[in-house]
């Protein structure tokens, strides 16, 4: 039997019967390099910790070109339109399942305020970075951000598994403070 291009079907025009498993499991492999605990991990990870350094000088010079508002509203345009493109590829690629209403209904309430929270965080960071420069402020950022998520740690806020802010913590939040205080004076 033909397709009406006359085309003559055959062995090789089936996928192989393991065709899905394979791309299965290569989708599991990417997951496991991207998300898993590897050195690739590590990488990712201090590339997003250098990305906000050079995040505040592009948004101090967005403010020159444009204004602070101007400044916000690109970052946050770019922004949203990576995420649209990393949630069609989570979608296509990775095969993550939509959202739900019920399960979007079912999230916590302060789970809606992450991008307010993200907005005020680039404000915050347009408004101050001319005058205090990127150093000053993102060690500030930096130092209370760790303070935060260890506190967010010990009271297990939002959601996160509780680990006790012992006495090591303590101090290293103490040290990130000091060494704050010296990136601000010198």
């Amino acid at each position: 039997m033909s397709d009406p291009r006359g085309h003559r079907p055959s062995s090789m025009d089936a996928p192989p019967p393991n065709a899905e498993k394979t791309r299965s499991t290569t989708r599991q492999r990417i997951k496991t390099i991207l998300l898993g605990p590897s050195s690739l991990c590590t990488l990712l990870l201090i590339a997003a910790g250098t990305a906000v350094a050079v995040q505040s000088g592009t948004n101090a010079a967005m403010r020159s070109a444009g204004g602070r508002s101007f400044s916000a509203l690109i970052n946050f345009a770019t922004g949203l339109t990576c995420c649209i493109i990393l949630f069609g590829i989570d979608l296509l690629l990775f095969k993550t399942p939509p959202p739900t209403s019920s399960g979007i209904k079912a999230s916590p309430w302060y789970s809606w305020f992450g991008g307010a929270l993200g907005a005020y965080y680039i404000v915050i960071n347009i408004l101050t970075i001319p005058k205090h420069g990127a150093g000053t402020v993102l060690s500030i950022f930096v130092c209370s951000q760790v303070i935060m998520a260890c506190l967010m740690d010990h009271f297990a806020l939002t959601g996160v598994p509780k680990r006790k802010f012992s006495l090591y913590r303590i101090l290293a939040s103490l040290g990130m403070i000091g060494c704050v205080a010296v990136i601000t004076l010198f």
